[in-house]
């Protein structure tokens, strides 16, 4: 591969990576075959991008992964590709993935999500757009966490994760509406009012509602199909 600017010189990236001209890796960074780095993408010093999927089925083969525009991958964080050509182990576009952090094969992560340090995902896990996953979590195989919802740090998260709700614990339950990234998504007043009475209506058993658009969302995740099943609710009182 001729040398790009925005590439360190001890990195070592295969030929068979599709970099656009204004990706920057770091020193030591290791970039496999079947990547490709949309622009404005940054990788760090030693992160290690496109391995071989940690997986016993995994046949070999040309399989693939792709990181999404304007996404930063910090300093020593591991992804690796899918284990068939066809799907890629997917991380979307403005995206912060922290430093010492793991996401496994097949994973389909949105945009603007962020993986703080030390998080784990395993494989076949898909995150929504903007949820955060908080650091030294572990996300077990294909596990869904909802669009915008929130993951404590040093969660064990073994099952579904909602839209627009926080979880904690081991194993993860169901805490909360996710305040603070609904507030600063500027969901208030009405909308949050709804989410919040639909959020109530779950914690009982009840059907959700169908009152706003952002219910709707609440509506159609529990309705896809699902591998783990859904976190319970949090047994004492629930803020939100």
């Amino acid at each position: 591969m001729a040398e790009l600017p925005g590439v360190h010189p001890t990195a070592v990236v295969a030929d068979d990576v599709e970099l656009a001209d204004d990706v920057r890796i770091g020193p030591y960074a290791v970039i496999h075959d079947g990547v490709r780095l949309a622009p404005g993408v940054r990788i760090d010093a030693h992160a290690v991008i496109g391995g071989e999927p940690q997986d016993l089925s995994f046949a070999g083969g040309r399989t693939c992964l792709e990181i999404g525009r304007g996404t930063a991958v910090r300093e020593g964080a591991v992804i690796h590709r899918s284990t068939t050509p066809d799907r890629p182990t997917r991380i979307g576009a403005s995206c912060l993935i922290m430093g010492q952090s793991h996401i496994g094969h097949d994973c389909w992560v949105g945009d603007g999500v962020v993986v703080c340090q030390q998080s784990a995902l395993a494989g076949h896990v898909t995150v929504g757009d903007h949820a955060v996953i908080g650091g030294m979590t572990g996300v077990h195989q294909h596990v869904r966490v909802g669009s915008r919802a929130m993951v404590a740090a040093m969660a064990k998260v073994n099952r579904d994760v909602l839209p627009f709700s926080a979880v904690d614990g081991n194993p993860a339950t169901h805490r909360a509406l996710n305040a603070v990234g609904l507030r600063r998504a500027g969901i208030r007043g009405d909308e949050y009012a709804a989410l919040r009475a639909a959020f109530h209506r779950l914690r009982e058993g009840q059907d959700p509602g169908d009152s706003t658009e952002l219910v709707g969302v609440l509506k159609d995740f529990l309705a896809a199909r699902s591998t783990r099943g859904i976190s319970p609710f949090h047994r004492g009182r629930c803020a939100s």
